[in-house]
């Protein structure tokens, strides 16, 4: 098979053993995800290639070069649930073709060429981010190993991992089994989950930066139940008045924050009040909630926590109510290398390969290495209809334009 005949053939094996109807299911340390794994070590083995697996399962199928240095060009195996087939993935496969490429042509680069596929990006199934990035770099929480429940069995991380046949034991003393001082760069390919080299009609974007995050995922305003006839608006203690407000007063903020040139996403993006308790004739006591800030400067994330719990404190006293952010979970931004972005531009322009130089608004597995110390790059890939559901969509042509600066830059440049 080509490339492009084999590229088809990945992606649409993988779709099959990971059906969920609609689109894919890949839960971290589940049988998605499992079986994703052993299907691409199966079709690396025909690539002559030495592959190392991990602790926490992450594989590492490395092409031999002229030095022992290492481009490593990976991403996640793992989806959201009824998710798209191409997020994560296409990094994984980029890679693998690179190594089909390099090996029918019996090329000997000037580094070994090496592919990663790794687990648990996706913070669905556990509520914690870049869990296998962060076991691959020895900066796991290895506190979390027992607390973490996954979502679809309430059981723990350390039992997954183990089931999955790994060895959560050696996570928990942060045990590293790659030779991390040998990886020369990190690149992920992977497709852009917005709308912006879609309406470009651009095939490739070269990322300058992740945001970072902060979030809590699990808030609660409690207010109390009254009568909506009979409690006049001063006696009321309303929880849907009270999240509203700060809903209101978050995206004043945001908008301020745009306006003066700060990077900065706030969503609200789960609002329910209490199904056992909640009805048309009373103003609600309770409600649910998550908040998720994101920005590429933590000076910005510290500002907008600030003003937020402000806000909060100004609205607990108008409304009498009480807010519970509960736990926080995190992210820190990370910045994309310079040089590699620079190569990069300049080797799309000279092939006529139009490009986009971008900030990535989600959390990726590269802000990991890149806050470790590899110098890494991020390039998506135009993608059709969004991602984390099952239209999302990315056309082949588009991924094998990617390819070819891919290839090129390794090949001639690095």
């Amino acid at each position: 098979m080509n490339n492009r005949q084999y590229t088809k053939y990945l992606f649409e094996k993988i779709q099959s053993l990971s059906n969920a109807n609609p689109g894919v299911t890949r839960e971290t340390y589940g049988k998605g995800e499992n079986s994703t794994h052993h299907f691409l070590l199966k079709e690396l083995k025909k690539f002559n290639s030495s592959i190392e697996i991990d602790y926490g399962g992450n594989f590492l199928a490395s092409y031999k070069g002229k030095s022992k240095k290492k481009i490593v060009i990976g991403s996640h195996l793992d989806s959201q649930k009824h998710g798209g087939n191409f997020d994560g993935l296409a990094g994984v496969i980029m890679g693998i073709i690179l190594i089909k490429t390099l090996f029918e042509n019996k090329i000997i680069p000037k580094y070994t060429i090496a592919v990663m596929g790794i687990r648990g990006e996706e913070s669905c199934w556990f509520p914690y981010s870049y869990i296998g990035s962060k076991i691959a770099v020895g900066e796991f929480n290895k506190k979390l190993l027992h607390s973490l429940k996954r979502s679809d069995t309430n059981k723990s991380l350390y039992y997954h991992i183990n089931k999955s046949g790994f060895d959560a034991k050696k996570v928990s003393v942060n045990k590293v089994k790659f030779d991390l001082k040998n990886f020369k760069y990190f690149i992920e390919p992977h497709i852009e989950q917005g709308p912006v080299l879609e309406k470009k009609r651009i095939p490739l974007g070269i990322v300058t930066s992740i945001r970072g995050s902060f979030r809590f995922r699990d808030a609660v305003c409690k207010g109390e139940y009254l009568h909506s006839g009979a409690t006049p608006m001063d006696y009321r203690r309303d929880s849907v008045v009270a999240v509203s407000s700060l809903i209101n007063e978050m995206n004043i903020y945001w908008d301020k924050q745009l306006k003066r040139g700060n990077d900065l996403t706030i969503t609200f993006g789960q609002f329910f009040t209490d199904p056992e308790e909640h009805s048309f004739a009373k103003s609600s006591g309770h409600v649910s909630f998550c908040i998720d800030v994101r920005s590429s400067s933590i000076k910005t994330l510290n500002l907008t926590k600030k003003y937020m719990i402000k806000q909060i404190q100004k609205i607990e006293s108008k409304t009498k109510t009480k807010f519970f952010l509960g736990k926080e979970t995190n992210s820190k931004p990370a910045l994309m290398n310079n040089k590699l972005i620079k190569i990069f531009e300049d080797y799309s322009k000279s092939k006529k390969i139009k490009s986009l130089i971008m900030p990535s608004g989600a959390g990726h597995d590269s802000s990991v290495f890149a806050n470790y110390g590899i110098p890494s790059l991020m390039l998506f890939v135009r993608n059709k209809n969004g991602s984390h559901n099952p239209r999302e969509y990315m056309d082949i042509k588009h991924f094998m334009q990617v390819f070819e600066v891919l290839n090129g830059v390794i090949t001639n440049k690095l």
